[in-house]
């Protein structure tokens, strides 16, 4: 549930793919990463963790904390959910021995225009999967969760890495609903509550409760009714059994995917995705928005809603920086300075952080000023060159 996506000699293949989808991702979803580097990565109890330089004092909404006290807060929170909740602690080793558990500390996650009750958020496709079956199993932590009372953090991290975990683990993340996706984990949540000894007369757990049960479980009550169950008995009148639970659940999982339930849910959000896709390429091949280039550009270097092209998403890329997308822009620079998906060239990447910086874009200037004192007197001198032969594309 998201609460409110160095350069070396002959990489590997998937090396290349995930350091390039971390750049991309750093870029759309939290446009400043790319620009910042990662200050922190250790480990804690086998997991990941990894903090990337905190932004520009005053540009978020809120006051942001820093790395170490941020990175404390999380080892806390992992510290709790071993001593207090084996149950969820079981399941967070099943996934360090099937891959790899990072935690994220991203103080631009997520981004201003999304609802501050977004605190973290599950990325099951961070990287691409391991030839040898292992998977990444990665979740940001954004400026306001890291902020929150440790046990609550902790129950967070609970639903977005071991419910949502286990889904990815399995192979469900694609073939089940949203709704149900969220029901499960907010299962998994509620366990975590109950380990630790959150009082549950509190306004905010009953409002969790309340959402659990008649919004993001709401097939499933009925379900257990349908089943001649009785609903509240399942749930144990409020404090319910999860592993009993779980059980239930799991059949009713079955359930919607012998009755066709799930998959005509799943195919209908799919098709629905691709028709808008389709109509917004569309729109670009015959001379749209920038804006339209980039989010296509975005989608299929994120693969959302098309099978993942690095190649075509850097073209689309770069036809909405011709166009003028500041951002776009910005994005470019950072591929020619970094040389993934392109060859490395410096003198392009000073090109497009300037033209970017010149739109206005923030991340951009910052980004060209760690750049320049890199270049050689020729490469700034070709940067230049072609700064002033450059035109914005015309459509049609």
């Amino acid at each position: 549930m998201h609460y409110a996506f160095t350069h070396v000699a002959r990489p590997s293949r998937a090396w290349f793919i995930g350091i390039l989808t971390l750049l991309i991702w750093a870029a759309i979803a939290a446009p400043s990463a790319l620009a910042r580097t990662t200050a922190l990565d250790t480990e804690h109890r086998g997991i990941r963790l990894v903090a990337v330089t905190l932004p520009p004092a005053g540009s978020q909404d809120v006051d942001v904390m820093a790395l170490k006290p941020a990175m404390a807060n999380i080892k806390k929170a992992i510290d709790v959910i071993y001593a207090r909740s084996p149950f969820s602690a079981k399941r967070i080793e099943q996934l360090r021995n099937n891959g790899r558990v990072t935690l994220v500390y991203d103080a631009e996650f997520p981004k201003a225009k999304m609802a501050s009750s977004i605190i973290a958020a599950f990325f099951p496709d961070f990287f691409q999967a391991k030839k040898n079956g292992r998977k990444e199993f990665l979740v940001v932590i954004g400026r306001y969760g890291v902020k929150w009372p440790t046990d609550k953090l902790a129950a967070v991290i609970v639903h977005e890495l071991v419910g949502h975990g286990l889904q990815h683990l399995r192979g469900r993340t694609g073939k089940d609903r949203k709704l149900d996706k969220e029901c499960e984990a907010l299962i998994y949540e509620e366990k975590a509550y109950q380990d630790f000894d959150v009082r549950r007369d509190t306004r905010d757990m009953q409002q969790f409760r309340l959402e659990t049960r008649d919004n993001w479980c709401a097939d499933f009550r009925r379900h257990l009714t349908q089943s001649d169950l009785n609903a509240d008995k399942a749930w144990n009148y409020g404090k319910p059994d999860v592993p009993k639970l779980l059980t239930h659940f799991d059949a009713y999982i079955d359930h919607l995917r012998k009755s066709g339930v799930a998959g005509k849910a799943v195919a209908a959000a799919k098709a629905k995705r691709q028709g808008n896709f389709s109509a917004m390429l569309r729109r670009a091949e015959s001379g749209g928005s920038s804006r339209d280039m980039y989010a296509i550009a975005s989608r299929y270097l994120k693969g959302l809603g098309v099978k993942r092209d690095t190649a075509n998403g850097i073209a689309w890329m770069r036809k909405a920086a011709e166009f003028g997308h500041a951002q776009a822009q910005y994005i470019m620079g950072t591929v020619y300075s970094a040389g993934h998906g392109v060859q490395k060239d410096p003198a392009e990447a000073y090109k497009w952080l300037t033209l970017s910086a010149n739109r206005g874009f923030p991340k951009a200037k910052k980004a060209r000023r760690k750049l320049k004192p890199n270049l050689t007197p020729a490469q700034l001198t070709e940067a230049n060159k072609r700064l002033k032969t450059w035109r914005p594309a015309k459509r049609g």
